[in-house]
């Protein structure tokens, strides 16, 4: 009977005296902070207006009330499942990255967006295999929750805005 419940222990002792002390870490790939829509889950306004008007002794009385909701699914499911805050309105420098895009046509390309090389330089971008409108492509730029993708001479050529997690939708799908 002893050497039923002394073996086992043995070969659990022994196995855990095999362990690593410190265990070797990995560390995780660099990544960029994600983009996020921005927003609150949900809105709620209310608003009510009495009107009364008196015209030769008669009196008219008129009461309006409106309210509207606004929700933001993606937003709050997130808070619901992932206990999740409102993001956070996002900076260029989150946006600056490694995408990937589908063109018009369904094909697949890459849009690489580069951070300004001096304070007062445009913020450059790169496309490799993309065609139509992002072919011409060599700058970005932020505008408000907007990106704005531009030809050589300024002209607005794309724009999207993010609708997930570091997924832009607009006049193309961007994702990375």
């Amino acid at each position: 009977m002893y050497r039923t419940i002394l073996l086992p222990v043995l070969i659990v002792s022994l196995l855990s005296a095999c362990e690593m002390e410190n265990p070797p870490t990995v560390s995780p790939p660099a990544q960029h902070n994600p983009i996020q829509p921005v927003g609150a889950p949900a809105q709620i306004s209310d608003s009510s207006s009495t009107t009364t008007t008196t015209v030769q002794g008669n009196t008219t009385r008129t009461v309006t009330e409106s309210s509207s909701v606004s929700v933001d699914a993606g937003g709050l499911l997130g808070t619901i499942l992932g206990g999740a805050t409102p993001a956070a309105a996002n900076s260029a420098s989150d946006y600056v990255g490694q995408w990937r895009a589908v063109t018009e046509d369904n094909r697949e390309c890459r849009v690489n967006l580069m951070s300004p090389r001096t304070p007062n330089a445009p913020a450059t971008a790169q496309t490799i295999g993309c065609s139509g409108d992002l072919f011409g492509v060599t700058r970005w730029s932020l505008r408000g929750s907007e990106l704005v993708l531009s030809d050589a001479f300024g002209n607005r050529q794309i724009r999207v805005r993010p609708t997930a997690v570091n997924r832009l939708d607009g006049d193309v799908t961007m994702w990375r």
